[in-house]
């Protein structure tokens, strides 16, 4: 892609005559009277070379300003290496991409430009991936067309500017998991794209990985390379100084994601999943712009961790549990649901979310004890109605949601006191019943509840779904 934009925009393009006939034009704007009076009410221009150590937009000719945008619109440099190289400060580079921008979306050719530039993301899409992929892509937007940025293998989207090329859709060619920072690339995209715009890509998983392996035959061999690759690519991207020597070493390359994780992050970051496959061993997926994003600035690695939910009157408080779902699962909540539905457990359907250990801290709720962290700081009760999210307090009867409101959740839910299934009907029935009992007679339910529940427990072998 490079040596195409090199020889297409330069060479092809804009050769010399057409650079002079820019500079003519885009002179103009910028030795317009107005623009130096706007230029001179800025304290930045005000001050002196020897002070502001930085070159000023008038130490350039109206050709070098060109030359100086064009080398950051094609993607060759970023723009702190252009800042570093010109020994200019951003706001100067803004500057002078605004301007050039100006004319140049005015310049008659420009779109034609825009089209000659497309015409090759088919090409480039089938030589990186193949055409299976390109038929995925293909079948949400079609790539082919100009407002539809193709991104290279091994090159950086930040490098592309979204006001050169208005932009629907952008295609990444390169896994995400070989991005040093994967939720500022989503969060790139997400500023790049109009509200509705698509964003494509692909990513490989822990397990896919493995079943890729030349090893896979040699069961002892694949044991101790899969165990090596999860602890060297998974574990130690996430340890909070062991990562720094790893992003060093690896340069952020080929470390390895959940599916829960990759589709979560995508999430966060704005976009709403329309779909996703498995081609050779590689998951693509297409997703549409739905928002801002939520900049996590913090997630949540570690084995404890703090879910949102409803409190009493509606206060969202932080829950305490021992994880047994992928990094970002909680931004897949909506997206689980509306795929698979509730199982008969009450539980999200099909919840590829769960680590492979969660089921088993789930059976014995095991996973809930850190709740008891909340217990003391008056947040839960050892008995009551479950902390829900909001997403699920919502789909629940308005009587229920009234009834709940009125007092704390608890650690021990009334289905197992009441040794009822954990279906989503049972399950609100019993929460029903304890709570319309806990207003009749609110100090001995609690107690009674509790005592049942330890029976069920115990004697009768109650587990969690």
């Amino acid at each position: 892609m490079k040596e195409f934009l090199n020889e297409t925009l330069v060479q092809d393009r804009i050769k010399e005559e057409k650079f002079s006939l820019m500079k003519d034009y885009i002179s103009d704007r910028i030795d317009n009277p107005v623009l130096k009076d706007k230029k001179k009410k800025s304290i930045f221009f005000e001050l002196p070379s020897r002070i502001r150590k930085t070159k000023s937009i008038s130490d350039f000719t109206s050709l070098e300003r060109i030359h100086i945008v064009v080398d950051g619109l094609i993607g060759d440099l970023s723009k702190a290496e252009i800042c570093k190289k010109e020994n200019i400060s951003p706001e100067v580079y803004d500057e002078l991409k605004y301007e050039f921008l100006g004319a140049f979306n005015e310049y008659s050719e420009f779109k034609e430009l825009q089209i000659t530039l497309a015409s090759h993301n088919k090409e480039l899409i089938l030589s990186e991936l193949g055409e299976n992929h390109f038929d995925f892509f293909q079948k949400f937007k079609d790539v082919t067309s100009y407002n539809s940025l193709v991104v290279p293998k091994e090159k950086d989207l930040l490098n592309y500017s979204s006001e050169y090329i208005k932009i629907n859709t952008i295609v990444l060619l390169d896994k995400i998991n070989n991005f040093r920072q994967i939720n500022k690339k989503f969060e790139d995209a997400n500023d790049k794209l109009p509200m509705g715009g698509f964003f494509m890509g692909s990513f490989e998983t822990f397990n896919s990985r493995v079943g890729n392996t030349r090893f896979c035959n040699v069961p002892v061999l694949k044991h101790f390379c899969s165990s090596m690759g999860f602890l060297v690519h998974r574990v130690f991207p996430k340890l909070p100084y062991i990562k720094k020597a790893y992003f060093f070493l690896t340069k952020g390359k080929n470390r390895l994601l959940s599916k829960a994780e990759a589709l979560g992050r995508l999430v966060s970051c704005g976009f709403d999943i329309l779909d996703y496959t498995e081609i050779d061993g590689i998951y693509y997926f297409a997703s549409i712009k739905i928002k801002e994003p939520s900049y996590d600035m913090n997630p949540s690695y570690g084995p404890l961790f703090k879910m949102k939910r409803v409190g009493k009157n509606g206060k969202i408080i932080g829950v305490y549990k021992f994880r047994t779902m992928h990094p970002y699962s909680e931004y897949l909540q909506d997206y689980i649901l509306k795929l698979n539905g509730y199982a008969e457990t009450g539980k999200p359907a099909n919840d590829f979310r769960l680590v492979p250990w969660g089921k088993f801290l789930r059976r014995y709720w095991l996973d809930e004890m850190p709740q008891l962290i909340n217990v003391l700081k008056g947040e839960l009760k050892l008995v009551g109605v479950r902390p829900v999210s909001k997403t699920y307090f919502n789909s629940i009867p308005k009587e229920i949601q009234e009834l709940r409101l009125t007092q704390k959740p608890g650690c021990i839910p009334p289905y197992v006191a009441l040794n009822r299934k954990s279906s989503v009907e049972s399950v609100l029935q019993s929460e029903k019943e304890y709570l319309e009992e806990k207003i009749r007679s609110p100090y001995f339910t609690d107690t009674k509840y509790f005592f049942k529940a330890l029976y069920n427990i115990v004697i009768k072998n109650k587990r969690s779904a």
